[in-house]
């Protein structure tokens, strides 16, 4: 019955003294109990080394346990196995239920309840009151004090509200994991594993009020109490100065445990004092002895001579940084003989860090272990049955269904039942249990395959195909509802209706498949239809989904897969064992999920969104612990929770401000200053971030000083987005004490110095490629790769890649014939992509490439229906009395409603109008329209031409000799199109020409793009309509008076709010003058605006004083007018000999900042790059005026007539 202190500085060798004392003292007195006691994540390795030191490797009256250990086995001695523990787990799901019956008197808290992991921290903070012994009577005696605010009043009531309901939901049920050592206490005098025993403690900082507790029921029980504590024996081990001290928090522990040793009567024998690390640590490195003496005391002293032991370097990026740490263990492996064992790597950020940690690690063949818990909120399981409930939940919304399918678990849906078991007891299943031969399983999955073929549909061999096709079908038909899930699907896709019977194999497939889905989903929808069914039903129907879908057996497959994938033959590193424990794991994490639902919710009955929620709190509490595969690997860890013993060497990365220390947690329900405030009230709870700050620097000292050779720092400049960062104070701090010590700045990875490993030198290889002097080091390696049987493949194409030359050769003319034939039958449109670049053409209609088709309402939609309303009002018109120019106002409006109506029915995404948004635009719509009839018919009532004709098509006008043209002797090319709308004026021997396109884009006329190729459809449709027109009226001259664009859109106008409604008006009509070009013959302009003087408001023309044109109008004469028809009947027949030349290149024009690559779909398909040789923007050039670029254009064809 007494109680001993061993003291020592870090290094000392405290644990490695109680070690050998425990064993010695157990091998004397084999009757009696030694019980060691460590922190629950250091049980393993204690005795791990504690069977070590044994010479015959066993240890039969010493134990090795946690707190919570310790617990379980005295329960078990006094036969109290019938205890129900509730787990972190368990109290999440119970603290969701509760929130949710008590979800009206949360004032504060309900607004946040569903905030992903919002439920975790009411958990943790309910927990940490338990840890320090405040019951819901204390917080509610805490809440009657006068002096508490409002806010944290209003803050604490939820809290309470929260506690109360979870004690009162697990009374006499449960006990949590706090309570254990609350009952350990109450039954501790009756265990004979405590009584007489000799209980030492060792690797604590300190302990909670309730370890506190359970010492003080222990001490007067056991023969000896011994707690080991890091301290400075230079200081005094029993006062304390305040939590700034370095030790403060060992001093408080001993003040705790005298008081208690006091109360119960029990002897304080004196303390072991260990020597410092001088002779043992850091016998072979005196610079790290003198850092564990000095660093965060108040006096220190400085190290004045040359540093070898410690190093700080400054790398660029965390990536970085772990390239610099993978290169450095190497380097000291090959040359100084340490195995991978004595090797750590420590950072305040473990979660960034293990990102980069496998890749780098594996490509210098590196084997480690990362000392983390992983969540599984996101693991494919997991993921399945959130996407699962979400499915039903939504009512088979595309994005629920199409998450389930991708979801990775998915795919037995999809697949033939009859060739289920054959896979699962042949193939990699029965792998995974019994560990069949490689024959086995290639033989299992080609029967899966075969399998498939069954009903003659060779596509449920590959399930992401079917998914694909699923998802594409869903997206173009607007699939929406379990209603239309559930009906059959017959509308073909518009890319499958050129080919009836491949379409109707599609159908099956497609129907087939949404036959499968529905059917799986019919007994989830059914039990999560309102609230009719228990939890523990609705649970069990879950369970049955599952295992319908044998998800046990293909994560079993999954993993066996992953354990066997070696992604790099080197040194035997394979990446993919963490996910293997994982996928080995999640199963029985699940069922023990679905138990715990079922025992503490099964009778409850809930709608399907309280159970998601109860779910999504359990799987954010439950984590997935890694084993450690092997004993020689390097540890990367967290400075507070990865034990380290024995290291010789230690990295310590992630040395920036924010990580060292740790950013104080934006995320807490109760603040600092609340902590405060309650503390005053004497409910102390855990440290708050002031104290942590401290506490921290405790940890770093500790963590510092494990290396016994040497120490490396390292911080980054700038965080993986590219932001700045700062480093940590801890660098000033070594700097300071080391005045020698340089901070290094090494070369990027890819210098020669970075080649340790072939996986290592892959990226020095690459940098070489792009550089024209290569040196001798890359020649040296280039050949290695080359002559390396396992690198050979890879580093020819590599060097393949390097020296690659983009040549644009054409497919040659029998590859074009037999895609296009040898009469084209072109779009203007077309055309137009010609001239923008080649190899999109080809992609577009050589290929028949095409974009996702889906049912939204997108811009040709709004376009298509602005034509079908403009032609369904002309045809009122038409088959009226009335003319453009009489027709009255009220009749106006009323077939304009009736024509957009008419148009919208006839629209093909018809459906598209459910949605709330499009109907809101389809009102807007409405809007437009009658500001553009307006428009249109002030426009023809202010001159002399007739629209004549609406939606002219001239596709099937063979006759038509401005659209039929002769590539060669045997290829013919036919333009096919539609003109808007033409307006004619008569005289006696002419008739002139007016064409519109209505644009509901903001499409201008531009001379030049037309020079280029690039706009060729208002030439075009003006040589179709004159020659139509000529027909129509023979003996008169057809002549071109203008071709236009006609923005399509209700305009806002600028204006200082004081003009008339007239001058509004007036504005808008100018704001929605079509333009285009105008013939300069003052008969014809005045012919369009029989009012014009000055500037005219609906045609691009304006006049001077004199009453000639100004310099700004857009006209053209009528000789002009040929010039420009005559060059787009040559460009026209170029571009068709060179598309039935076979011409693909990939060589976009630029012009004007613009270029063929804006908004191009294939984009990431051609592979154009200007860097590589070959590839190259073809510049247009740009003459300097309308009156050059026509002269260009007489210049190309007077070439042409000479050639």
């Amino acid at each position: 019955m007494s109680l001993q202190f061993v003291f020592g500085n870090s290094g000392s060798g405290k644990s490695d003294y109680l070690y050998q004392s425990i064993l010695e003292e157990a091998e004397r007195e084999p009757e009696k109990n030694f019980l060691l006691l460590v922190p629950e994540q250091f049980t393993m390795q204690t005795q791990r080394e504690l069977v070590q030191r044994q010479p015959n490797h066993a240890i039969m009256n010493v134990d090795v346990l946690s707190f919570v250990r310790l617990a379980y086995r005295v329960f078990d001695d006094l036969g109290m196995q019938d205890l129900v523990i509730l787990e972190e787990t368990g109290k999440n799901l119970v603290l969701r239920k509760v929130a949710e019956l008590k979800k009206k008197e949360l004032s504060v808290l309900g607004g946040n309840l569903n905030k992903m992991g919002y439920i975790g921290e009411i958990k943790s903070l309910i927990s940490e009151m338990a840890q320090y012994n405040i019951t819901p009577e204390d917080l509610g005696a805490f809440l009657g004090e006068q002096d508490v605010g409002d806010t944290l009043r209003c803050k604490m009531q939820d809290i309470l509200t929260m506690y109360e309901g979870f004690r009162e939901y697990i009374d006499g049920k449960y006990i949590t994991a706090e309570e254990i050592l609350t009952l350990l206490c109450e039954v501790a005098e009756e265990s004979e594993l405590i009584r007489d025993s000799v209980i030492v403690f060792d690797e604590f900082t300190g302990f909670t009020p309730i370890q506190n507790r359970l010492l003080r029921v222990m001490l007067p029980l056991a023969d000896r109490v011994i707690v080991s504590l890091s301290m400075d024996i230079r200081e005094d081990f029993y006062h304390s100065r305040g939590v700034h001290e370095l030790f403060s928090m060992s001093k408080e522990t001993v003040q705790t445990l005298l008081k208690i040793a006091a109360d119960a009567g029990c002897e304080v024998l004196s303390p072991v004092i260990m020597e410092p690390g001088e002779h043992r640590r850091y016998e072979d490195a005196p610079e790290l002895f003198f850092m564990e003496q000095n660093l965060f005391r108040p006096m220190y002293q400085k190290w004045r001579k040359p540093v070898s032991d410690i190093s700080i370097t400054s790398l660029k990026d965390p990536r970085q940084e772990l390239s610099f740490v993978a290169r450095e263990i190497v380097c000291l492996v090959r040359t100084k003989g340490y195995r991978y064992r004595d090797f750590a790597v420590v950072t305040g950020d473990v979660p960034q860090y293990a990102n980069y940690v496998p890749e780098t690690f594996a490509q210098y063949g590196i084997p480690f272990f990362i000392d983390q818990t992983r969540n599984i909120l996101f693991h494919p399981f997991i993921e399945f049955i959130r996407a699962a409930l979400e499915v039903v939940e939504f009512d088979f919304s595309y994005q629920s269904v199409f998450r389930f399918l991708r979801s990775g678990l998915a795919g037995r849906l999809l697949t033939e039942s009859g060739t289920e078991q054959t896979a699962d007891e042949d193939g990699a299943g029965a792998k995974a249990r019994g560990g069949v031969n490689d024959e086995d399983g290639a033989k299992a999955k080609a029967k899966a395959k075969a399998g498939a073929d069954e009903d003659g549909v060779g596509a449920w061999a590959d399930d992401e195909n079917v998914i694909d096709r699923l998802e594409n079908y869903v997206l173009a038909k607007g699939i929406r509802g379990r209603k239309r899930w559930s009906e059959k699907w017959t509308s073909v896709m518009k890319r499958d209706a050129r080919y009836p019977e491949a379409a109707q194999e599609e159908m099956a497939l497609l129907n087939r498949a949404r036959e499968r889905i529905v059917l799986a989903f019919e007994p989830l929808c059914e039990l999560f239809s309102g609230k009719k069914y228990t939890v523990a039903e609705q649970t069990y129907g879950l369970y049955e989904f599952i295992t319908a879908l044998d998800i046990e057996a293909q994560l079993r497959e999954k993993q066996f897969l992953l354990e066997q994938a070696e992604e790099t033959e080197y040194n035997g590193v394979r990446r993919n064992q963490t996910r293997a424990q994982e996928y080995g794991q999640i199963y029985k994490i699940v069922m023990d999920l679905f138990d715990k639902v079922t025992s503490l919710l099964g009778e409850e009955q809930m709608s399907i969104r309280e159970y998601t929620d109860i779910l999504d709190a359990g799987f954010s509490a439950a984590k997935v612990g890694m084993i450690p595969p092997g004993n020689d690997r390097v540890t990367v860890g967290d400075i507070e929770r990865t034990r380290l013993n024995h290291i010789r060497i230690l990295f310590f990365v992630g040395v920036n401000d924010g990580i060292v220390p740790k950013a104080g947690s934006t995320g807490s329900i109760i603040s600092q200053f609340e902590r405060e405030k309650m503390a005053e009230h004497h409910l102390m709870l855990a440290p708050g971030a002031r104290e942590k700050v401290f506490i921290q620097k405790f940890y770093l000292y500790l963590n510092l000083t494990k290396p016994s050779d040497g120490l490396y720092v390292t911080y980054s400049r700038v965080s993986p987005e590219g932001k700045a960062l700062r480093r940590s104070y801890l660098i000033g701090t070594l700097c300071n004490m080391f005045p020698e010590l340089k901070i290094r700045e090494p070369e990027e990875e890819t210098e020669a110095s970075a080649i340790l490993t072939p996986e290592s030198g892959i990226d020095y290889l690459l940098e070489g490629l792009w550089t024209e002097q290569k040196s001798h080091t890359w020649e040296a390696l280039a050949k290695w790769y080359l002559s390396d049987e396992t690198y050979h493949a890879k580093a020819l194409r590599l060097l393949a890649a390097s020296f690659y030359r983009y040549s644009g050769e054409p497919i040659g003319k029998e590859v074009a014939r037999a895609l296009y034939g040898t009469e084209l039958e072109n779009s203007v449109t077309r055309l137009e992509q010609f001239a923008e670049c080649a190899f999109a053409h080809y992609m577009t209609y050589g290929l028949g490439l095409s974009q996702r088709e889906l049912q939204e309402f997108a811009g040709v939609d709004m376009g298509n229906i602005y034509h079908d309303a403009l032609w369904h009002f002309a045809e009122r018109i038409r088959r009226s009395s009335y003319t453009w120019y009489d027709l009255p106002e009220q009749t106006r409006e009323t077939w304009i409603e009736e024509s957009m109506n008419d148009a919208i029915a006839g629209c093909a995404n018809v459906g598209a109008f459910d949605e709330a948004k499009n109907r809101y635009l389809l009102s807007r719509m409405k809007d437009t329209i009658r500001r553009t009839v307006w428009a249109l018919t002030i426009q023809v009532q202010k001159g002399r031409f007739t629209p004549s004709d609406f939606e002219v098509s001239f596709s099937q006008a063979d006759h038509l000799e401005a659209i039929r043209f002769q590539l060669t002797e045997e290829e013919k090319m036919r333009l096919r199109g539609r003109i808007d709308r033409v307006d004619t004026c008569e005289t006696d021997d002419k008739v002139y020409v007016k064409i519109i396109d209505y644009k509901s884009g903001n499409t201008t006329f531009s001379l030049l793009n037309l020079y280029h190729g690039l706009q060729l459809q208002l030439v075009v449709y003006m040589n179709a309509a004159l020659e139509l027109e000529a027909k129509k009226h023979p003996g008169k001259q057809a002549v071109p008076a203008g071709m236009f664009y006609y923005h399509i859109e209700d305009p806002m106008v600028d204006g200082s709010g004081t003009e008339s409604e007239e001058e509004i008006r007036q504005a808008v009509l100018e704001e929605l003058k079509p333009n285009g070009l105008v013939n300069d013959d003052p008969e014809i302009y005045g012919a369009m605006d029989t009012e014009l003087s000055g500037s005219s408001a609906v045609i691009p023309v304006a006049l001077k004083a004199d009453g000639s044109l100004k310099a700004t109008s857009k006209t053209a004469s009528t000789e002009e007018f040929g010039t420009m028809s005559d060059y787009v009947k040559e460009t026209v027949t170029k571009a068709g000999r060179r598309i039935l030349g076979g011409d693909v290149a990939a060589a976009p024009y630029e012009l004007d900042g613009r270029s063929g690559c804006d908004y191009c779909p294939y984009h990431m398909v051609c592979g154009f790059d200007a860097r590589i040789p070959g590839f190259s923007y073809r510049k247009l050039e740009k003459p300097d005026g309308a009156e050059a670029i026509l002269a260009k254009m007489r210049e190309t064809q007077n070439e042409e007539k000479r050639q």
